[in-house]
């Protein structure tokens, strides 16, 4: 780099660096303080529970494959490239089993 480039460069980035160092230290310091009186820095978080959990990773892995499926559907038309995703080991979407709904009535 050139010193037309560097000496305005380092100007004004040298109040910004000092700026957010003074209080970065300063919060590791407020942090320090509040672990030595035995304070924690952040309520704990409960576990997810395991069948939300499951839900979330069939939910995912079902959009997944739509998107498989839709990106070999489009790299078939004509003029398209070849497909950008890989081809999954199905290439149709999956369907999650259904839970007990209340079928919509009209009022």
């Amino acid at each position: 780099m050139s010193a037309e480039v560097l000496v305005p460069l380092t100007i004004f980035m040298t109040p910004v660096l000092l700026y957010f160092t003074k209080n970065y230290f300063r919060m590791k310091e407020k942090q320090m303080e509040l672990q030595a009186q035995g304070g924690k820095l952040l309520p704990p978080t409960p576990a997810p529970d395991a069948q939300r959990l499951k839900e979330l990773e069939e939910r995912v892995q079902n959009l997944e494959s739509i998107v498989i499926a839709l990106d070999t559907d489009r790299a078939a038309l004509p003029g398209r490239a070849t497909a950008a995703l890989p081809k999954g080991d199905e290439a149709g979407p999956r369907r999650l089993a259904a839970k007990a709904a209340e079928p919509d009535e009209p009022t």
